[in-house]
């Protein structure tokens, strides 16, 4: 057999060996990945990687990470993206926003673009220049030391493995094991590599006994005899690096001799210990290693050589293998060595020689970050806080912010009291602003509450109020919800002190906040204050905000009429000055107003125009399309509701109040359809995120759809998430989005024959109707009124009541909770043995909840008429009713039908195009259609179209 294409085998390393190959062939092949090997120091981990590299000829870079996490952001991926263009010069010219990596190579002459980078660009910047190491050839990028990473190369782990599956580039880490404390930032990174499958370990564990004897063998060129190979592996415990160590400094000893068989037998002679090589060094290189050894694992060689002005010291410790150069870069043969040497430096030597190689450094110009570490060593806190204070600055303009929030941090650390204390203020919001960017909140809450306390302190209360918006923010960010309330009204206090109108906005951020979790009173209040504070300062923009929030929140607490007129001043004082995003802002409260008020066409209108104003205005529109989808679902267009939503879940902008809104609406629409499977998922995600930003309404809407997945097959269950809703709404003031889930439980307690639970929620019912007064509120409680007459054996009554809900509800647009109704009072008519009039109602409820697809209400409607022996009728065919159009979006479909385009069919009906495009999409969910043919086909079949050519 032909041997010589046989890699190098490291002995003991086999297994770890074809797995690295594996790997290796696998990013050949395009299928490249994130590598993670771990083990001890002196293991071998850089041997492994290197030899089996070496042997598949795949071009290897290499990043080292430098002991110290104050060294520069990205180090490790910038010294690998120099070998590279060293290698390859104009590599990244095409590289699309490479002027994003002007700050982190500055040799390639770039400038920033106008206004300055953004994370996002910068690490799509850095990202691709990574994956173009493989534009000519399979490559592998060998990031060493990660337990000394600092933390921006750590998060940026997971985005590139992200990408590593379709590219030829395998991605090698290794650290130290015994290096990685529980709170180590590797760690984290670690759990979400696993989180997203794109976590590859290696863990190289010590030789055996059998293989320390071979690894020795092969070193000392001959086999050992078993006493000595007894005494390595006890001595080494099977360290790759302590067997060589081991080996070289018995026979340095002359404690070899080989016997009469050729085995390597150990003469007698005094105790030897591991030496690591030190005892080897004259006092003048001995001297030199230990200010290598301050200086670094690596380091500049004539940073080394300035130090020492000794060129033998310096050629004793290469040629005595000490430390390795590649170019003017040295670095010691194994990061062991330096600790030995280190460890071994008198106390009071070592902070003389971090003092003299800080100075060396700063004159050098070398980072910041790393000069500060060396001050910090040399117990020289002033000029350490000065090193530090321009790190941040730097690490923050990298968008490094973890490394800039730790470097202000230890800054702040070393300030002393009373010294220069406007610029500790500085510090302190930069702090808070990196820390928040990280996502480091309790961080950023606490730097920002200190520089609000001191700032107060030193009478600046304009300061001191900024601080204390920021607090909030954090505190928000956090679902600390009343602590951000209560930080904001100390930020209007204090800006008020100052004379400010940030005074009136953070009260009317306070209003808003109160008004969206349904503690209406409370926020009129502070609303009548804020706007007194706009219309002193003129500020008409905010004098139209606060009147929406007022007329929404005095709607939703029961004074509709003098709420609508609020809102509509607003709208119109908005409208008048030309502020759009004030205008897209009143437009949201007047619809939510109009919902609350039981008019959902005209809500469903002033959604669409605030969506036009948010287009209008380049502003996001996802809040008005989640909340759209309420009216939406009231309408009984159930279709367009979940379009709606889909449409905020699929965006990665979209904010968290959107999300929760439309999770929670989507969610409700496929419990109702019994997808539970779908369901389930989008309701959890809702109720958790309104719980966390203090959503009522959103945490109601949620219960009521976990609530409809157990209807059939665990109704206790669905019980058990009605009284929980119950329990959130005891707490509010909300009259109205409690109406839609207590109205459905109460039939639910109904069936349940729960006694006490059917009379807690018609008490809720009775309580919302007296607040809210509109017909949608009274038809609720008659509704409830029937199921307690129903439970009390008065089925005349029941009727009457179950009658008067079914009548209040007929011109408000409600189809669901009208058939729900009609299903209730059909069951209490064929109790009555009143068939012929109890067919009517069921055969109502049972077509609404078949044009909704709502499965449950379809399959009761369905058993109480076969229970009284009468036929389900169908719908007249060929009516837009059948298919749930309504007579403006067949009007919609006939001009589609004419080849019209949206903005043709605007101008002839008078809508404006993005009405037309609601319509449009209207109708092809309801004829099941993905394009406009294919809905025009089905349209003429079903008869709908008339005479399109008319």
């Amino acid at each position: 057999m032909d041997t010589r294409s046989r890699p190098p085998v490291l002995i003991g390393r086999e297994p770890e060996q074809a797995l690295l190959r594996a790997a290796l062939e696998r990013a050949r092949g395009r299928q490249g990945q994130l590598l993670l090997i771990v083990g001890e120091a002196g293991i071998g981990k850089t041997r492994l990687v290197d030899a089996t590299v070496r042997d598949l000829a795949v071009p290897a870079l290499h990043g080292p990470s430098r002991e110290g996490r104050l060294t520069a952001p990205y180090a490790p991926f910038a010294d690998a993206l120099r070998s590279y263009l060293a290698a390859a010069p104009g590599a990244l010219d095409h590289l699309l926003g490479r002027e994003q990596l002007a700050l982190l190579l500055p040799e390639l002459g770039l400038s920033l673009p106008e206004g300055g980078g953004t994370p996002t660009a910068f690490q799509e910047a850095l990202l691709g220049a990574l994956t173009s190491l493989t534009s000519a050839w399979p490559a592998v990028l060998v990031l060493e030391d990660l337990h000394w990473a600092d933390h921006a190369t750590l998060d940026l782990l997971p985005a590139l493995a992200d990408r590593l599956d379709k590219l030829p580039l395998l991605v090698i880490g290794t650290y130290r094991r015994e290096d990685l404390p529980r709170l180590h930032p590797l760690r984290r990174v670690r759990q979400e590599l696993r989180r997203a499958g794109t976590l590859h370990d290696l863990t190289l564990e010590p030789l055996d006994a059998v293989a320390t004897a071979a690894l020795a063998a092969e070193q000392g060129g001959a086999p050992l005899t078993a006493p000595l190979a007894r005494l390595v592996y006890d001595r080494t415990e099977g360290v790759p690096l302590f067997v060589h160590e081991f080996l070289h400094a018995l026979r340095s000893a002359g404690r070899l001799e080989s016997g009469l068989d050729g085995t390597l037998t150990l003469r007698p002679g005094p105790d030897l210990e591991v030496p690591l090589t030190l005892d080897r060094l004259s006092d003048r290189a001995r001297q030199a290693a230990e200010t290598a050894a301050v200086l670094g694992a690596s380091f500049d060689a004539n940073h080394l050589l300035d130090l020492i002005q000794d060129d033998a010291a310096f050629d004793s410790l290469t040629d005595g293998g000490v430390l390795t150069l590649d170019g003017p870069h040295a670095t010691f043969r194994h990061a062991l060595i330096r600790d030995a040497i280190y460890a071994g430096i008198p106390w009071a030597r070592r902070r003389t020689l971090h003092r003299l190689i800080a100075a060396q450094l700063d004159r050098a110009g070398a980072p910041p970050g790393v000069t500060a570490g060396h001050w910090l060593a040399g117990q020289e806190p002033e000029r350490a806080r000065a090193a530090l204070l321009v790190a941040s600055t730097a690490f923050c303009r990298l968008h490094a912010y973890r490394d800039a929030a730790d470097a202000a941090g230890r800054a702040l650390e070393l300030w002393p009291n009373g010294v220069d204390e406007q610029q500790r203020l500085d510090v302190l919001d930069q702090l808070g602003r990196c820390a928040q960017a990280c996502g480091q909140l309790p961080e950023a809450a606490r730097a920002w509450r200190e520089a609000a306390q001191a700032r107060r302190d030193a009478g600046d209360p304009a300061g001191s109020g900024a601080a204390l918006r920021r607090y909030a923010g954090a505190l928000e960010l956090q679902g600390l919800w009343e602590q951000a309330l209560e930080a904001r009204r100390a930020a209007a206090d204090a800006f008020d002190a100052a004379g400010q109108v940030a005074a009136t906005e953070e009260r009317l951020a306070v209003g808003t906040a109160l008004r969206a979790t349904s503690r209406n009173t409370a926020a009129l209040d502070v609303l009548a204050q804020a706007l007194t504070g706009a219309r002193q300062a003129g500020r008409r923009d905010l004098e139209a905000r606060i009147l929406g929030q007022m007329g929404n929140a005095r709607v939703r607490a029961g004074q509709v009429a003098e709420g609508l007129m609020d809102a509509r001043a607003g709208l119109a004082l908005a409208l008048e000055d030309g502020h759009t995003a004030a205008t897209a802002e009143v437009l949201h409260r007047l619809a939510d107003s109009l919902e609350h008020a039981g008019d959902y066409a005209g809500a469903r209108s002033a959604y669409v125009d605030a969506i036009e104003a948010c287009a209008e205005g380049g502003l996001p529109d996802f809040a008005c399309r989640a909340c759209m989808a309420v009216p939406l679902y009231q309408m009984g267009d159930w279709n367009q509701a979940a379009a709606e939503c889909r449409r905020v879940l699929s965006s990665p902008t979209a904010s968290a109040v959107p999300r929760a809104v439309a999770n929670a609406m989507l969610g409700t629409v496929l419990a109702h359809r019994g997808q539970t499977g779908r369901a389930g998922p989008a309701l959890h995600d809702a109720l958790a995120s309104s719980r966390q930003l203090g959503l009522v309404a959103v945490q109601l809407r949620a219960l009521w759809g976990l609530a409809l997945m157990e209807e059939e097959g665990n109704p206790a269950a669905a019980a058990t998430w009605t009284g929980t809703l119950l329990d959130v709404w005891n707490s509010s003031e909300d009259h109205y989005h409690v109406l839609f889930p207590m109205r459905w439980a109460v039939t639910l307690y109904a069936r349940l024959d729960a006694g006490a639970e059917l009379r807690r929620a018609s008490t809720a019912l009775g309580r919302a109707a007296e607040l809210n007064g509109g017909a949608v509120a009274y038809s609720a409680l008659a509704h409830a009124l029937g199921e307690l007459a129903a439970a009390d054996a008065q089925l005349e009554s029941a009727a009457q009541q179950f009658d008067v809900a079914a009548t209040l509800l007929r011109d408000t647009n409600t189809p669901f909770e009208e058939a729900s109704t009609r299903l209730r009072l059909g069951q209490v008519l064929a109790s009555l043995k009143r068939p012929d009039e109890a067919a009517l109602h069921l055969n109502w409820a049972y077509r609404a909840a078949r044009t909704l697809n709502a499965r449950a209400l379809a399959i009761h409607a369905a058993q109480a008429l076969e229970d009284i022996g009468q036929p389900i009728s169908p719908s007249p065919a060929g009516t837009s009713n059948a298919i749930g159009l309504t007579a403006r979006q067949l009007e919609v479909l006939r001009h589609v039908a004419l080849g019209l385009t949206d903005r043709a069919i605007a101008h002839n009906l008078h809508l404006s195009p993005r009405t037309v495009e609601m319509h449009v999409g209207r109708i092809l969910a309801s004829l099941d259609s993905h394009t406009r043919a294919e809905a025009i086909g089905k349209a003429a079949r079903l008869g709908l179209l008339g005479n399109p050519t008319a």
